[in-house]
C-alpha cells in the first residue's frame, strides 16, 4: 500500500540559537526554524534536530504518549492511556480528536529561514505485500528574499493491516510561509488533512488467533464487512503583527549585538568522540550534521506535558541566556484568523449484519450514510507590550463564529469513495450558526534572573460560549545552576461542546438540553534538571460534571467530582556507551466505572550508543542499538464505536497487563538517518496474543525499517 512520514520535525541541524545550543548569530545560521508562542505570538527559536535520539519511534501513535488504546493498525483512531497527554493534540471537532496525533495541526507549525534550498525526505516500510504499511513524507522550504520564506510539507500513511477491513490511508498537507521586514511581520499556513479508511468492528475473540484453522489472519471473522468513514480537517491560520519603535532584526545582521553575552556551543561531551581523532577536518561537519547531542536533552525524554505547557519550559530554561525572541522594546498591534472545516461521513451498506443489533435504527433499516460539519471562523485583535526576554504582555478580543450540522443521505448510490453528493436525496436534520466574543490576557515576566510567572486568562462575554473561562498559571524558581522548581494549575468552566448536546443521525440520536457546565482543574508540583535530565512532578486534579459515552456509545454526564492523582518521573542516563531513556506515570482515578484509567505505565528505553571512525575513508558512522519496552496495567479500557468513530465505556472486556518488547537499531551516514525495529518481540517468544483495545488485537511480530535523508543546497 503506500506511504507516510514518521517524524516531520526530524529535520537537519546546523548548530540552532536557541537556549539549549547556544551560538554568536541566527544570521551566521543556513538554515533555523521556530514556532509562534500562541499567547503572545513571540517566536521561539527551536533546534532542527538530526539527532538518532527515539529516531526508531517513527509512529506517531508512540511519539507523544508511551501506550495508547488504539485499533493496532498504523493511522487508525487512537486515545492515550495517559489521561493528561489527551490535551496534546487537540483539533476542536468532536469526531476528529481520535486521529488528531496524525494531523498538521495550525498551531504547531514550524517556520523556517534558510539561505539555502532545504528537503527533507522519510520513508517507512514494513510487513508483506498484503499486509503493508508504508510512511512518506516532503518537507522543503526555500526564501524567496532574506525576509520571505515558503515552504510545503506532506506526510502519508498508507496501512493495508493485517485482517479483513482495515485499509487505510492518512494525508496531511501544509503550505506555509513567514514573511519579516522590519516592524512587520507574518505567518500563514493552509492545512488538509484526511484519513479515509474501512472499519472491521473489530473480531469476536481472541481464541482465532494462533488457531491453526486462521493462520492466514484475514480469514479471521470481523463485525463489519462494508463499512467505510472520512474524516477530514482543512484550515487556514493567518497572524501578521506590526510592531512600534525599533525592533531588532538580528537574523539580518551579521555582527550582531546582544544585551547579554552568548557562550560559544560547548563541544559535545559525549565518550564516543573521545574515539574520533581530534585533528579530523570532518569533526565539524559531524557534529552538526549528525551527533547534535547538544540538543535539548529535556526535548528527548522529558517534553510529555500538555500542549498548552510546552512553551513554559522554554522560557523558565531561557531565564539566563534567552534567545527566545528577537528582542526589543515596545508596543505592537496584531490580527489572527482562523479558518476550520471540519467534516466526518460513516457509510454502510449492510447494515442486516448482527454488529448493529445492540443498537437503534432510526431511519433507513438496509443502509447507514451519517455525516457531521463543522466551520470555524475567528478573528482576534490583540495589544502587546515586551521588554525584551524580561517582560511580556498582551490583551486580545476575539470574535468567533461556529456553524454545525450534521444531515443523512439514505441513497446506496453514494459510496465514500466519492466526494460528489450530486445523486443522492439530502436530508438536512440540523444547521445552525452561533457566534461568540471573549477577552483574554497574558503576562510573563521574569524576576532577578531566576523568578518566571506565566499566566493566561479567558472569558467569554456573550454567544453561545457564554461565561466559558480558562486559567492557566505557572510561577518557576530557578534553584542552583541547574534545577527548577515550579507549580503549574490549570482551570477551565466550558459548556458541553455541542455535538454532545446536539446529534442526529441513522443510529444515533439525542438532544441533550439538561447537561451541566464540565468544571476541571489540575495543579502539579514540578523538579526539573536540564543537566542531569530530569523531570518529576507530582499532581492532583479534580473534574466536575465529566461527559463521557456510555456503555450505549451515547452521551453521558457524571454531575459529581472524578479526582485524579498523578505522579511522573522521566530520566535520561549516559554512562559510557550505555544509554537509557525512562519515563514512569502513575494516575489514579476516584471512580474507574466512568473514568477508567491504568494505574501504572512505564517507557523504558536501552540502548549502546557508538561513533565509529573509519580512517580508510575518513568516514564516520554513528550508531545505536537496544530494546524498548512499555508496559501499561491492566484496566477495563473504553471500546471503539465504528459508527461515530469515538471511544465509549465498555465493561465486557477487562485488557489485561500490557508489555510490548521492541528491539531496534539506528545510525547516521552523512546527513542520512536509518531505523531498523523488530516490534512486538514478545508475542513471537510466548506466543501469546492480546489486545490494544477491545475487540481489537495488537499486530503480529514484524520488521520494519526506514529512513531520513536531508538535501540543501
Amino acid at each position: 500500500m503506500k506511504i507516510r512520514t514518521l517524524l516531520i520535525n526530524i529535520s537537519f541541524l546546523l548548530i540552532t540559537a536557541t537556549v539549549f545550543c547556544q551560538v554568536d548569530s541566527l544570521s551566521e545560521r543556513t538554515l533555523y526554524s521556530w514556532t509562534i508562542n500562541p499567547y503572545d505570538l513571540n517566536l521561539k527559536y527551536s533546534d532542527i534536530d538530526t539527532t538518532l535520539n527515539s529516531f526508531q519511534q517513527f509512529n506517531p501513535v508512540l511519539q507523544s504518549t508511551i501506550v495508547n488504546n488504539y485499533l493496532g493498525n498504523l493511522g487508525t483512531a487512537s486515545q492515550s492511556r495517559i489521561y493528561y497527554d489527551r490535551r496534546k493534540n487537540q483539533t476542536g471537532f468532536l469526531f476528529s480528536e481520535p486521529y488528531s496525533i496524525y494531523f498538521h495541526l495550525p498551531y504547531k507549525q514550524k517556520y523556517f529561514n534558510t539561505k539555502r534550498q532545504y528537503t527533507l525526505f522519510n520513508f517507512g516500510t514494513a510487513g508483506p505485500k498484503e499486509e503493508s504499511e508504508q510512511m512518506l513524507g516532503i518537507l522543503h522550504t526555500q526564501n524567496v528574499n532574506q525576509d520571505f520564506n515558503v515552504g510545503i510539507d506532506y506526510d502519508l500513511i498508507s496501512s493495508a493491516g493485517r485482517y479483513q477491513r482495515q485499509a487505510l490511508k492518512s494525508h496531511a498537507l501544509t503550505l506555509f510561509s513567514s514573511y519579516q521586514y522590519k516592524g512587520y511581520r507574518a505567518h500563514a499556513n493552509f492545512t488538509l488533512n484526511k484519513v479515509k479508511g474501512e472499519e472491521n468492528g473489530g473480531i469476536d475473540s481472541l481464541r482465532y488467533l494462533g488457531s491453526d484453522e486462521y493462520i492466514n489472519t484475514r480469514n479471521i471473522p470481523v463485525k463489519l464487512t462494508d463499512a467505510r468513514h472520512l474524516t477530514q480537517n482543512n484550515s487556514f491560520h493567518l497572524v501578521h503583527e506590526f510592531r512600534f519603535g525599533k525592533f531588532a532584526a538580528p537574523v539580518k545582521k551579521e555582527k550582531e549585538k546582544t544585551d547579554k553575552p552568548i557562550r560559544k556551543a560547548k563541544p559535545v561531551n559525549n565518550s564516543t568522540l573521545k574515539e574520533t581523532p581530534p585533528k579530523s577536518e570532518n569533526i565539524d561537519r559531524i557534529k552538526s550534521d549528525t551527533l547534535i547531542s547538544i540538543k535539548t536533552e529535556q526535548g528527548d525524554s522529558i517534553q510529555h506535558q500538555e500542549s498548552n505547557r510546552e512553551h513554559l519550559t522554554d522560557k523558565i530554561n531561557s531565564i539566563k541566556n534567552s534567545k527566545d525572541n528577537e528582542g526589543g522594546n515596545g508596543l505592537s498591534i496584531s490580527h489572527e484568523l482562523f479558518y476550520i472545516n471540519d467534516m466526518r461521513k460513516y457509510y454502510d451498506a449492510k447494515i442486516d449484519e448482527d454488529f448493529y443489533n445492540s443498537i437503534q435504527i432510526y431511519i433507513d433499516s438496509t443502509k447507514t450514510y451519517d455525516a457531521a460539519y463543522q466551520k470555524k471562523f475567528s478573528n482576534k485583535i490583540s495589544a502587546n507590550y515586551r521588554f525584551k526576554d524580561k517582560f511580556s504582555t498582551s490583551l486580545s478580543f476575539n470574535n468567533e463564529q461556529m456553524d454545525y450540522e450534521y444531515k443523512i443521505i439514505p441513497d446506496t448510490t453514494f459510496t465514500i469513495n466519492s466526494d460528489s453528493e450530486n445523486d443522492t436525496t439530502v436530508h438536512y436534520l440540523k444547521a445552525q450558526s452561533e457566534s461568540s466574543n471573549s477577552v483574554s490576557f497574558y503576562l510573563n515576566t521574569v524576576l532577578f534572573n531566576h523568578i518566571l510567572f506565566d499566566g493566561y486568562a479567558q472569558y467569554y462575554l456573550n454567544g453561545d460560549k457564554n461565561e466559558n473561562s480558562q486559567i492557566n498559571l505557572y510561577f518557576g524558581y530557578k534553584i542552583w545552576n541547574n534545577w527548577i522548581i515550579s507549580i503549574e494549575s490549570n482551570y477551565s468552566n466550558t459548556k458541553p461542546d455541542y455535538f454532545y448536546r446536539h446529534y442526529s443521525s441513522n443510529h444515533f440520536q439525542w438532544d441533550n438540553q439538561n447537561l451541566i457546565r464540565q468544571e476541571e482543574w489540575d495543579g502539579s508540583f514540578v523538579i526539573r534538571s536540564k543537566k542531569y535530565n530530569l523531570e518529576a512532578r507530582v499532581g492532583y486534579g479534580q473534574i466536575t460534571g465529566h461527559i463521557y459515552f456510555g456503555t450505549n456509545a451515547e452521551v453521558k454526564q457524571y454531575g459529581n467530582q472524578i479526582n485524579i492523582l498523578t505522579g511522573e518521573l522521566s530520566k535520561k542516563f549516559k554512562l559510557g556507551l550505555f544509554r537509557t531513556d525512562t519515563r514512569f506515570v502513575y494516575q489514579k482515578s476516584t471512580n474507574d466505572s466512568i473514568l477508567s484509567l491504568p494505574e501504572f505505565n512505564l517507557y523504558q528505553s536501552f540502548y549502546i550508543e557508538k561513533l565509529f571512525y573509519f580512517k580508510s575513508t575518513g568516514g564516520y558512522l554513528l550508531s545505536q542499538a537496544g530494546v524498548d519496552y512499555r508496559f501499561s496495567s491492566s484496566y477495563m479500557a473504553d471500546g471503539y464505536m465504528p459508527v461515530t468513530g469515538l471511544f465509549h465505556r465498555q465493561y465486557d472486556q477487562n485488557l489485561g497487563d500490557y508489555h510490548c518488547f521492541d528491539i531496534f537499531a539506528n545510525f547516521t551516514l552523512k546527513r542520512a538517518r536509518f531505523y531498523l525495529i523488530y516490534n512486538y518481540l514478545n508475542s513471537k517468544i510466548n506466543n501469546t496474543y492480546f489486545y490494544n483495545a477491545p475487540s481489537y488485537p495488537a499486530p503480529p511480530t514484524v520488521l520494519k525499517f526506514g529512513f531520513a535523508w536531508t538535501f540543501y543546497d
